[in-house]
């Protein structure tokens, strides 16, 4: 009876093992976790990662992320003005896009008076075991991605002071252009400081969202601007932003979030609303929460090579056993 079972607990073992590998094959996995965890979904079509109301979106499970106000450094904010953002992300193998999407009434774009200020939007990777959610650590960095609503306005057209003063004083052009000469070689506003700096801030719009890293209080810095490689998309409507942010999983820089190698983050986000007088460190910021990004899912043939290996083990068993049965039969027998 005990042979019997020890048969039966072998089979339900290979069962669940025979199970599990399947399920590993398809890309489903075995456990998943508690609490706040956003999980990517995986696409085999492109991301939708410049359409932030695109149905597919839908598709995704959205996560609902607390915010509280920000009292750790000034200009602080007691109680939030946004208390919670939906959370989406997916991810085709090649890019990563993240969804935010908080309710709004206003929409405020523009900077350009010393009392306008814009919406914004952040999302923060901790790099390292020691990451402090405050503006990171040197035991471990952050990689910011800031989206602005002046920013986006301003890939459509860049938008000038002059826009809100149109009476003001005309910028004297400075050198002034060589009668006859064209084009001017520093284009219709002459010298500019800022983007002669080469202040990304003052170069024309590429992005929406603005790729930083800091390592504590007062470390915040612009990666350069030819390794911006984050990518925005945002649309306001029903009272409600949708902004997505989005970026290749491969990604060489040691001062960005390693997408293509680790399947599993710490992020946490952050939320201005310029209504209301949000800006720099008076914002609306959540805990840190957990982002995981699914690998490709294995399909049949992606693991050809231990198809080989069970073959060929088949084809030697199967070789042996017929090598066996051509063997003359040896048996034991007494004298005759």
């Amino acid at each position: 009876m005990s042979f019997v079972a020890d048969r039966r607990t072998r089979a339900l073992g290979l069962i669940a093992v025979a199970v599990a590998l399947l399920l590993a094959l398809a890309g489903v996995p075995a456990t998943s976790a508690q609490g706040t965890t956003i999980n990517a979904l995986y696409s085999s079509d492109a991301v939708p990662a410049d359409d932030p109301f695109s149905p597919r979106w839908d598709l995704v499970r959205a996560v609902a992320v607390p915010l509280s106000g920000q009292v750790t450094t000034q200009p602080m904010l007691p109680v939030a003005n946004v208390t919670g953002v939906d959370v989406r992300a997916m991810t085709d193998g090649d890019r990563l896009a993240i969804m935010l999407e908080w309710q709004d009434t206003t929409r405020n774009e523009s900077v350009l008076t010393a009392d306008a200020f814009a919406d914004q939007a952040a999302v923060q990777f901790g790099l390292g075991e020691g990451a402090s959610i405050c503006m990171g650590a040197q035991a471990g960095a952050l990689n910011i991605w800031h989206w602005k609503a002046d920013w986006a306005a301003d890939l459509a057209s860049m938008r000038e002071i002059e826009a809100a003063h149109p009476n003001m004083p005309r910028d004297e052009h400075w050198p002034a252009p060589s009668p006859g000469a064209s084009p001017d070689p520093l284009g219709p506003h002459g010298f500019l400081s800022g983007q002669m700096a080469g202040n990304l801030r003052s170069l024309p719009r590429t992005s929406s969202v603005e790729d930083l890293t800091a390592v504590g209080f007062g470390s915040l810095t612009a990666q350069p601007a030819d390794r911006q490689e984050v990518q925005g998309a945002s649309a306001h409507g029903d009272g409600r932003w949708r902004v997505v942010f989005s970026r290749k999983l491969a990604d060489p820089d040691p001062n960005d979030a390693p997408l293509a190698t680790a399947r599993t983050f710490v992020v946490a986000f952050a939320v201005w609303d310029g209504a209301r007088g949000d800006r720099n460190g008076q914002k609306s910021v959540s805990n840190w929460v957990a982002l995981g990004i699914p690998q490709r899912p294995l399909g049949l043939l992606d693991g050809w090579p231990f198809l080989v290996m069970i073959v060929l083990a088949l084809s030697l068993a199967g070789w042996m056993l017929w090598r066996g049965a051509r063997q003359p039969a040896v048996g034991l027998s007494g004298p005759k």
